[in-house]
């Protein structure tokens, strides 16, 4: 998805989301009008989407180096972001009032509010994008003179469904359940694409399905450790990938190792 029409639609969310808080009027905002109750929503969920956005990104990606949960990188950008966030809050409630700070009951009231609030908002937004980047692509017809991968464009077909930003690397894929992740050197992403399929969509790289959970690129095998029958390979970027003991002879013989 190009990412100006991904900016629009999480603007749009945050709008919506604005909305409903100005309807519901939580945290003693009912009793304002509803003209400015829409204007103080609106303005925070744009600001708060300006602040967590991009933490909750960078969360991501540490959580992606780490091997943790997605979901772990998303709670820890929503603790950290909350922070600043409750000052900015905290001015905006201050507007046309003597400035003065809160006291730590007021302080720890007003963090727990926008953690929540906050949080939501975001976890809203990491759902979303989760949804755009693991929905399968819609198959595109091919002109049948020509293949689908050619000498002249050594691309995988693979870094197709893959953000712009991915690339070029792919270091490794590995299965998660009904989905695949695919590691790069840089991060992982994760895709909704059989590993068979994902198999014929990384040539020309050379490598292996080293495992059933597994496939290797060959280039980026680093270090290979040996944990009794079987090997533990390390790839590029610090990720693991175990070998079945079935094929730790056939790679010992092509010289992995």
């Amino acid at each position: 998805m190009p990412r100006s029409r991904r900016l629009v639609i999480d603007i749009a969310l945050m709008i919506g989301v604005g909305l409903l808080l100005a309807v519901l009027g939580p945290f003693g905002t009912f009793d304002a009008h509803f003209a400015h109750r829409l204007i103080y929503w609106v303005a925070l969920m744009l600001a708060g989407y300006a602040l967590y956005k991009p933490m909750m990104a960078g969360a991501l990606v540490m959580a992606a180096r780490l091997h943790l949960p997605e979901m772990a990188g998303w709670a820890a950008a929503a603790i950290l972001a909350s922070g600043p966030m409750s000052v900015i809050v905290w001015c905006v409630g201050r507007l046309g009032l003597p400035p003065r700070w809160p006291d730590g009951d007021q302080a720890l009231l007003l963090y727990g509010n926008v953690l929540v609030i906050g949080g939501l908002a975001s976890l809203l937004l990491w759902y979303g994008q989760r949804r755009r980047r693991v929905a399968p692509e819609p198959p595109t017809p091919e002109p049948v003179s020509e293949p689908a991968l050619s000498v002249a464009d050594p691309r995988p077909a693979l870094l197709g469904r893959l953000p712009p930003g991915f690339g070029p690397d792919i270091v490794a894929l590995e299965m998660e359940d009904h989905y695949l992740r695919v590691h790069g050197a840089h991060g992982s992403e994760l895709i909704l694409l059989r590993m068979r399929d994902a198999v014929q969509e990384v040539a020309p790289l050379v490598g292996a399905q080293v495992h059933r959970s597994w496939w290797v690129a060959r280039a980026a095998v680093r270090e290979a450790h040996r944990e009794g029958r079987g090997v533990r390979l390390v790839l590029t970027g610090g990720v693991e990938a175990r070998v079945s003991r079935a094929m730790v002879p056939v790679l010992e013989a092509e010289g992995w190792w």
